[in-house]
């Protein structure tokens, strides 16, 4: 049985065309990935089966009777609701059934009636075969195998970090048990552990879901299916993502000798008609031969991505020693850590800063910078310490990436602000393309190439890997390991935390 059928899909993206006629299904008990770079569309096509938005051509059918979850991170949400009550509204209509029981036995209370005690009944015995009784046992694995720690179950989602409130709503996801959900980027704010938790849960999951992540590892342990966005097709392979590697490079080479073969066609009908159609004797063979051409549906000749050029740039400081942290604690209305921070970041030393969601990773980066107050305590920074500070999260309007560089920096031409871009992974055409219409990928390349022109000698990089696809990621990281300064940086992403970093600042040992 389909749970969902897409067929002759066409859609763009402003003026970027991003499928033609594709066709999707996914069956029930499918458990899908969906491959593409970054701005290939894949959280466009999750948006489309959402009804989030409108496509242009084609056709796209749920099953009537599948119901359909959206781990969407941008999703409104009741920020003053607490965790708990959040979580159990998964449960929603077991709950009203629980007090439609209560609701009888107080009318029983005032008026006996048999029919309103197997009413009762019946409903009870419904709780019992859906569970009703494992809720709390089941939020409890959730709550443990995703790293949501237990105290935050009482805070509202208003009070919680962006990652635990991430946390909070996969979690939410996975206890509705929908027949079909959609997963954008689930593995963006979990931990090793927590990521090989989820992978063992979608493992064992046995309705339908669909997958877009940028890491190969978690989607080669979860999927059976891939669906791959390339050039403007949606290709289904059967199997996992070495399986996809395999059939996929398959594909190329039959695409690539297709399309020799085609040119050797098309140079043979071209140079006979070039030779015959002035000739009256051939020239009707001649012109059959143009028909020939004319109607021809030429193939493009495929282009294979290319990994973008990453640099930041280095300004010498004055002092060796960067940073000098003393006594330092973090955080707002209270300290988040239980024993103060001392240590020193050197000239050209890489860190890596470890924790869970919540724990002040993220405060204790803008307290380095400067953003923030330290709670107690002193960050001293080095005679000539410059800080570069990529944030995690920031929201984009209407500016497009040539506007939103000209802004920061007003001196440089049109020509040298589209070659920085270029070099981090963004094409021409979507150089003035509103922000907000760029995929997360591709508004994380636009923001490093900005933040690649602030001489440094402090980079501060908050999460830089979301979202970003394996050759950005490659090319980040050698960009960091080519950098001469110092650099502090936090990541989920456990493809990309290797043995590069000097010096590994855990915080879980420190609260």
């Amino acid at each position: 049985m389909s749970i969902l059928f897409i067929e002759n899909l066409t859609h763009a993206n402003g003026n970027k065309l991003l499928y033609k006629n594709s066709s999707l299904r996914i069956n029930k008990g499918e458990h899908v990935a969906l491959l593409g770079p970054n701005g290939a569309g894949k959280t466009t096509l999750l948006n489309i089966i959402s009804e989030k938005i409108t496509f242009d051509q084609g056709h796209v059918e749920l099953h009537p009777r599948a119901k359909m979850g959206y781990l969407d991170q941008h999703q409104d949400i009741d920020l003053k609701l607490k965790v708990d009550d959040y979580l159990k509204d998964a449960y929603r209509n077991l709950y009203d059934i629980n007090d439609q029981i209560h609701e009888i036995y107080e009318k029983m209370a005032v008026e006996y009636q048999e029919a309103d005690l197997i009413k009762a009944l019946a409903l009870q015995e419904q709780l019992n075969v859906q569970g009703f009784d494992q809720i709390d046992k089941q939020v409890g694995n959730l709550v443990n195998g995703l790293g949501i720690e237990l105290p935050n179950l009482n805070k509202t989602l208003g009070e919680l970090s962006g990652g635990q409130r991430g946390k909070v709503l996969l979690a939410k996801l996975l206890l509705a048990n929908d027949d079909f959900i959609l997963l954008d980027e689930p593995t963006n704010f979990l931990d090793v552990e927590q990521v090989e938790w989820l992978a063992k849960f979608l493992q064992n999951y046995e309705n339908s879901f669909l997958l877009v992540s940028h890491d190969n590892d978690f989607i080669n342990q979860t999927v059976n299916v891939i669906y791959a966005i390339e050039n403007r097709e949606i290709n289904r392979y059967v199997g996992n993502y070495n399986k996809y590697l395999e059939l996929s490079q398959l594909r190329k080479d039959q695409y690539d000798q297709a399309v020799k073969s085609q040119q050797q066609q098309i140079n043979k009908l071209q140079e006979y008609v070039a030779k015959n159609k002035a000739r009256a004797s051939t020239a009707a063979s001649a012109q059959s031969r143009q028909k020939q051409l004319d109607k021809m549906n030429v193939l493009e000749e495929r282009r294979d991505l290319v990994k973008p050029k990453m640099n930041f740039r280095y300004r010498r400081p004055s002092a060796s020693v960067v940073a000098k942290i003393n006594n330092l604690e973090i955080g707002y209305d209270f300290s988040l850590l239980q024993r103060p921070l001392n240590f020193e970041l050197r000239e050209g030393e890489k860190a890596i800063v470890k924790g869970y969601n919540g724990i002040g990773k993220t405060t204790f980066l803008k307290t380095l910078a400067g953003e923030l107050n330290p709670f107690k305590g002193q960050v001293e920074l080095g005679n000539g310490v410059s800080v570069a500070f990529f944030h995690q999260i920031e929201q984009f309007g209407e500016e497009t990436p040539v506007q939103l560089l000209k802004r920061e920096y007003p001196m440089m031409t049109d020509s040298e602000i589209r070659q920085t871009i270029g070099r981090f992974g963004i094409k021409s055409n979507l150089m003035n393309h509103p922000m907000n219409l760029l995929s997360g990928g591709e508004q994380t390349k636009v923001r490093l190439s900005a933040l690649s022109l602030q001489p440094c000698n402090l980079l501060i990089l908050d999460e830089p890997t979301n979202h970003i696809d394996v050759l950005a990621k490659e090319a980040l990281l050698e960009a960091i390991q080519a950098f001469e300064g110092t650099v502090l940086l936090t990541t989920h992403d456990i493809n990309f935390e290797t043995n590069w970093a000097d010096k590994v600042l855990n915080f879980e040992d420190l609260v």
